[in-house]
């Protein structure tokens, strides 16, 4: 763990979960999401069998939604955007927590998903990321109403669209753009139940495209203007640029397409660039230099060549993603219900650090919020070889469960941690 940042639980934080561990329906729940854990395992792979690639997610949409019905969340619906969502109600006057996982992937349509299992290892694109945090969730969901627990706050079980690449971010923005009396989040993501996130990678990302009317690789050399070596300077212009470390910024060209054939002026070429950074600031500092430093490339590509009017290279530039950047405090709701749980569940916590899930939206607004794994080791995640072993995988809806009841409070035995935002 970073030096600089140490997550803090108070010893009231303890005493809430020390007398939360000490309530029998609470114990139950825990010992619930062992006994269920085959159930689990079944459900995380009935998910991952059901494609949900990028904006095409519905079909396992449904699939999810009838499972947290069945889980005993009531009023299960899809809003709007397609994201899948049952309110769990409590007491009243309590806080209102978002509770979710994803359901889209980053593999294409068409893309062959079946399971295989050797051992307590599970083979298929997708299988941890994130179907296990769906099925953690659902756990999550009958420890809580099977065993009776009645909590104090609401809290919200959310299946959201469009966590991975272009899809930016689109369920929880949609989410918590709406009216709403959400105080915070819970996102159930990676398997690793021995990681917290502190806060969130901010991420702007971009299509870069360079334009020309194209020609004849020989009757028309130097007079019309090359798309692709226009964009092939402005990767090289910006691979020149001195990065910020502190706090680090990033930049990747990740795709690139452009050109018809080898003896023809590309008339068009594109890349898509993706730029992050841990502080929202400097992300926005070092986006303005690269993409000046991109219409700098395409105006000497020009003078290179002397090029002017239709016959010079064209620059475009197109957002295609936002994710902020944000953070909480050490001591943070979220974060004291989470540390102190993995204490009383003698898990070590090995890593407190950032990256980009659906908790950057609401620390976006200013809500406090963190990301749990899901349980068990993964591999390969994004990839076709993605593994997923369950072994011990049901600590994942272990820490959720315990995480959640902390933050909202259960009638009778403790009151919420988590604060009732001012509306």
């Amino acid at each position: 763990m970073s030096q600089e940042h140490q997550p803090i639980c108070t010893q009231e934080t303890n005493d809430l979960i020390a007398k939360l561990r000490a309530c029998p329906a609470v114990e139950k729940g825990l010992a619930q999401a062992e006994e269920q854990h085959q159930q689990r395992i079944n459900e995380q792979v009935q998910l991952t069998e059901v494609p949900a690639p990028p904006f095409h997610e519905e079909e396992r949409a449904k699939v999810f939604a009838q499972l947290l019905a069945a889980a005993g969340i009531p009023d299960v619906h899809q809003d709007e955007i397609g994201n899948v969502i049952g309110r769990l109600k409590g007491t009243g006057n309590g806080p209102t927590l978002v509770i979710g996982a994803h359901i889209d992937t980053v593999f294409k349509e068409g893309t062959p998903i079946k399971v295989t299992q050797e051992g307590t290892k599970y083979f298929a694109p997708g299988i941890s990321d994130d179907a296990a945090g769906l099925a953690s969730l659902l756990q999550v969901a009958r420890s809580i109403t099977q065993q009776g627990i009645k909590t104090v706050g609401d809290i919200v079980f959310v299946g959201t669209l469009g966590e991975e690449g272009n899809g930016d971010l689109r369920g929880c923005k949609a989410l918590f753009k709406a009216k709403n009396d959400y105080d915070g989040m819970l996102a159930i993501d990676s398997a690793n139940v021995h990681r917290i996130l502190r806060g969130s990678v901010g991420c702007k990302r971009f299509r870069v495209i360079f334009e020309s009317l194209g020609g004849h690789s020989l009757h028309k050399f130097g007079i019309v203007g090359s798309s692709i070596h226009g964009l092939a300077r402005a990767i090289t212009k910006v691979d020149d640029l001195q990065v910020p470390t502190d706090p680090k910024c990033t930049f990747n060209f990740g795709v690139i397409k452009g050109g018809t054939s080898v003896n023809a002026i590309a008339a068009r070429a594109e890349a898509e660039l993706d730029i992050r950074s841990v502080d929202q600031p400097s992300l926005e500092a070092f986006v303005e230099r690269v993409l000046k430093a991109i219409q700098e490339a395409c105006d000497e590509e020009n003078n290179r060549w002397n090029l002017e009017g239709e016959n010079a290279v064209r620059l475009i530039i197109e957002q295609i993603g936002d994710r902020p950047a944000g953070a909480n405090k050490d001591d943070a709701s979220v974060i004291q219900a989470a540390y102190g749980t993995l204490q009383s569940m003698g898990i070590s916590l090995d890593k407190y650090t950032l990256a980009a899930t659906d908790q950057n939206v609401p620390l976006f607004y200013g809500l406090p919020a963190t990301t749990l794994g899901a349980g068990g080791v993964e591999a390969n995640n994004h990839s076709l070889s993605e593994w997923w072993d369950a072994e011990d995988a049901f600590q994942g809806p272990q820490v959720a469960f315990l995480t959640a009841l902390t933050l909202v409070g259960v009638d009778g035995v403790t009151e919420p941690l988590l604060e009732k935002q001012p509306r």
